[in-house]
């Protein structure tokens, strides 16, 4: 009997690699399950773009606590669904953009998820990209071919291309 795969979508930029997915264990594939099927595809780390409340109703409690123990590291950056960035996705990034990029520098490869691993992904993803120099219309380009419904709303869209990335 073969084990089911949880999705990903591989997006190599300049030096590493985004791993764009939706969130693991809830694809009829195992939380553990699923954590190691990512961390196999060469994720050293789980950025979560979820909400704790979002986490919490999906029966993921301890969900840092999984990826922890799967090996890789864990970094919550929250986004309300179908919104922008607020005030809790600006601390975590202020916190930890700085790894995240020298870690991409490194060569490394980040798996980032929401809930469905399209938009908010896509949104942060793309914010990743510019972080690292990638021109706004290009990240959204290249985003778009692996996950289409990425920017179907107009306002991340347009925070992605009016962004100024520290």
């Amino acid at each position: 009997m073969s084990v089911s795969s949880h999705p990903s979508w591989s997006l190599p930029i300049q030096q590493g690699t985004l791993l764009l997915t939706p969130c693991p264990g809830t694809q009829g594939i195992e939380l553990c399950e699923s954590l190691s099927q990512l961390k196999a595809g060469g994720a050293t780390a789980i950025i979560t773009l979820m909400t704790a409340a979002e986490l919490s109703e999906e029966g993921f409690q301890d969900f840092s606590s999984a990826v922890k123990a799967a090996g890789l590291d864990w970094f919550h950056l929250p986004v309300p669904d179908d919104d922008l960035p607020g005030a809790d996705f600006d601390l975590a990034w202020n916190a930890c953009s700085a790894a995240l990029l020298q870690r991409l520098q490194s060569g490394d490869t980040l798996a980032l998820h929401c809930k469905g691993g399209s938009g908010r992904t896509g949104l942060v993803a793309a914010k990743l990209m510019l972080a690292a120099g990638c021109p706004p219309e290009a990240a959204i380009t290249a985003i778009q071919a692996l996950r289409p419904k990425a920017f179907s709303h107009p306002a991340q869209r347009s925070y992605v291309l009016n962004s100024v990335t520290p």
